[in-house]
C-alpha cells in the first residue's frame, strides 16, 4: 500500500529499508524505480518482534543508522512500534518516526493516546503521526486509495509536521 511512497523515498535517500511479509511486494517497486540499488528489503512478519528486532538491528549494522521511519503497523502488532522506537532510540542520534494511524484514531468512542506516552520516553525519537481519514466527494464518502495514502505519506515526511492528516477525519458520522 505504500509502494508509491517507497518509490519516492528511493529517489531521495541513500538507503531505504522496507519491511514486507512477502517478497512479491517489491516487484512493483523494482519495476517503477531507477534506484532499486538503494532498496534494502526486509521480508518478515512484523508481529514476530524478536525477528523484527534482529532484522532491523542487522540493517543498522550493515547500512548505517535509521534517520527516518514510516510505520504502518496494524493494531494486532502494536508492540512492534515500541520495539522499533527502542532500536531508534538506542542509536543515540535524532530520528523521526512517522506513525501511520487509521481513521479510528479520531473515533470519539475510541480515542487512545497510549502510544504518545510510550514514545515520549524515547529521548532521540521525534514521534510524528500520519492520520488516515477519508474523502467526501459530491456528497459521498469513500476511503482513501493506495495512491492517496502513498502520496500523503511522502508529503507528511517532507512536511515533517508532528501531525499530518490525509483526507478528512470530521465529521466522524460521514465516514464510509
Amino acid at each position: 500500500m505504500l509502494s508509491g511512497a517507497v518509490i519516492k523515498f528511493l529517489s531521495k535517500y541513500e538507503t531505504v529499508s522496507v519491511i514486507a511479509r512477502h517478497g512479491s511486494s517489491f516487484k512493483k517497486i523494482s519495476a517503477a524505480s531507477d534506484f532499486t540499488h538503494r532498496l534494502n528489503p526486509l521480508i518478515l512478519d512484523y508481529s514476530d518482534t524478536d525477528l523484527l528486532a534482529e532484522k532491523i538491528n542487522s540493517a543498522v549494522i550493515s547500512k548505517g543508522p535509521v534517520k527516518t521511519t514510516v510505520s504502518w503497523i496494524h493494531s494486532y502488532a502494536e508492540n512492534s512500534n515500541i520495539i522499533i522506537g527502542e532500536i531508534l532510540n538506542s542509536q543515540k542520534i535524532s530520528s523521526d518516526y512517522f506513525h501511520i494511524l487509521g481513521s479510528a484514531y479520531y473515533d470519539p468512542e475510541n480515542i487512545s493516546r497510549d502510544i504518545d506516552a510510550e514514545f515520549s520516553n524515547f529521548r532521540y525519537v521525534n514521534y510524528k503521526k500520519i492520520i488516515l481519514g477519508f474523502k467526501i466527494e459530491n456528497g459521498n464518502s469513500r476511503w482513501l486509495t493506495d495512491e492517496e495514502i502513498s502520496e500523503g505519506a511522502a508529503e507528511a515526511v517532507d512536511a515533517g509536521a508532528d501531525e499530518f492528516k490525509i483526507g478528512v477525519t470530521q465529521p466522524w458520522e460521514r465516514k464510509p
